[in-house]
């Protein structure tokens, strides 16, 4: 075509050899003339319902569908869809675009209307019949491709074939407009079933094209479209949330700010364990060495109850001699009383013989003491807590060392141990949920009565604060002491949003130190 001489143009024997698998009985294959002009007769033929040309039209049909799948590249299936048709679609000019940018979805433009901007398609000419490159600064390039933008811009209708004449989809004040001396058009779109079209076929010549042809372009145009499909890969058809993005980028937006304004109670969860309220802790009255402990664990013990026996061998043994020193100095006095009736020196040293009786005593006094403390006894009534009664058998003790507890099982709290790193600030009588193990579906409600304001390490050496809560129900009946579970705190109220990145913020600031 002469409108397109600035791009360069393959030699004629090189055109000739390409396309000499083309070529039908009695057509010489070097001439492009001749093979256009068969194609023509071929056209004309299957129009008329000629046996013979229907037959043809369908091995050329076979021919090039089998040929497409043997293309692996794209622009090798552009060249193809630009050159090889001729032999079923008598053009004389044939220009393959393909779209380039976003991509319009199916169904967007309705009516004709432009697109708005950001969907518009730009479609780049990739393939001219004849040319083994393709020149797109060339004048009639840019003439085709407004052509096939202006004819991509009706929305469904642009997805189905169209028959056209000049000046039709050109632009009346472009010369090659009037210059054309190839008038009559063909619009192709390749679109592989509902998917958005990415590619064009722009079909040219001198003759009114028939429905017949549009009909044949369409299935040659589907088998290109599937044979895109098959080098780009498959891509999945628009999803029908697609449609509403904008609603819901609304919507994921109002719910965001939403979240700022709704407010939930800051909340962790720590291990818990039944402890009793205010236990009388029985502690060791003097250095010693355990003996025996006289109670069973879990003993229901009355006040006065004897519960340990310390080892007594030196204890009593002093008050076997403070005893002793007691009866020499009685004795003592008792001979200077008598002496005294008539010797004044035994009067003196009565004197001194009754303050050593004195002290005497007082030292029996305190060794009967201290033995009296190798047996504790209870000072109130409840049960004896402690452990493993062996384990305590022999055991050295130190002035004020505990040994058990005594509590009463009626009066309980519990004793809660929160991690450092799930702290949350608690105050008095915050509401607090107790999960025992022992009843996971009958939670307790209860309050902080007191919460330690300094973490302490437990046996583990992991830091926890210890919050001491009580049920809300006094009458409730108390639960064993040393059963354990989980508890939910409840701190102060934030807004969903810190509640829910508070974890990754803090994970985040002590990573970075920002």
């Amino acid at each position: 075509m002469s409108d397109v001489a600035t791009a360069t143009r393959i030699d004629p024997k090189e055109l000739s050899k390409r396309v000499a698998g083309n070529a039908r009985p009695g057509v010489p294959a070097g001439n492009p003339a001749a093979k256009a002009k068969a194609a023509v007769d071929a056209a004309k033929a299957k129009a008329t319902g000629s046996a013979g040309g229907t037959g043809a039209s369908a091995l050329h049909l076979i021919r090039i569908e089998g040929e497409v799948r043997r293309c692996e590249t794209r622009q090798a299936l552009w060249q193809h869809l630009a050159n090889e048709p001729v032999a079923l679609l008598p053009f004389r000019q044939a220009v393959v675009l393909e779209a380039h940018g976003k991509v319009a979805v199916p169904g967007r433009l309705r009516g004709g209307a432009r697109p708005a901007q950001g969907d518009a398609t730009t479609l780049k000419a990739v393939a001219v019949s004849g040319l083994t490159r393709v020149n797109r600064d060339a004048p009639m390039i840019r003439w085709y491709e407004h052509i096939a933008a202006s004819l991509s811009q009706q929305g469904e209708s642009a997805r189905k074939a169209q028959i056209f004449t000049l000046p039709t989809h050109a632009d009346p004040a472009d010369p090659c407009t009037a210059e054309a001396s190839l008038r009559h058009m063909l619009w192709v779109p390749l679109a592989d079933g509902k998917r958005p079209v990415r590619a064009g076929w722009l079909l040219a010549r001198d003759v009114p094209w028939e429905e017949a042809h549009s009909q044949l372009a369409t299935r040659l145009a589907e088998a290109y479209a599937h044979g895109l499909s098959a080098i780009d890969g498959r891509d999945k058809p628009p999803a029908a949330w697609r449609k509403h993005q904008s609603k819901f980028a609304l919507v994921a937006v109002a719910a965001l700010a939403a979240l700022f304004f709704v407010h939930v109670p800051l909340t962790t969860l720590a291990p818990v364990e039944v402890t009793p309220q205010d236990p009388l802790v029985v502690a060791a009255p003097v250095r010693g060495v355990v003996e025996r402990i006289l109670v069973a664990p879990g003993a229901q013990v009355s006040e006065g109850t004897p519960l340990v026996q310390l080892v007594d061998t030196n204890l009593r043994s002093d008050f076997d001699v403070a005893n002793q020193k007691r009866e020499v100095a009685r004795a003592k006095v008792l001979r200077l009383q008598q002496a005294a009736v008539d010797d004044s020196t035994a009067k003196h040293e009565l004197a001194i013989a009754q303050t050593e009786e004195t002290v005497a005593t007082a030292e029996l006094d305190y060794a009967k003491a201290m033995l009296d403390k190798s047996i504790i006894h209870a000072g109130q009534s409840g049960v004896a807590l402690y452990g493993d009664p062996r384990d305590w058998a022999g055991r050295p003790v130190a002035v004020g060392e505990a040994i058990m507890r005594v509590a009463d099982p009626k009066l309980v709290e519990y004793q809660i141990k929160v991690p450092v790193a799930d702290a949350v600030n608690v105050h008095e009588n915050a509401r607090i949920k107790v999960f025992l193990d022992a009843a996971p579906m009958a939670p307790l409600d209860a309050h902080v009565v007191r919460a330690a304001y300094k973490a302490e390490p437990d046996a583990t050496g992991k830091a926890n604060f210890t919050v001491t809560a009580r049920v809300d129900d006094a009458n409730a009946p108390a639960e064993r002491l040393g059963l354990r579970g989980t508890a939910r705190v409840y701190g102060e109220p934030v807004s969903l949003v810190y509640y829910l990145l508070r974890r990754p913020i803090t994970a985040l600031r002590q990573w970075s130190g920002v």
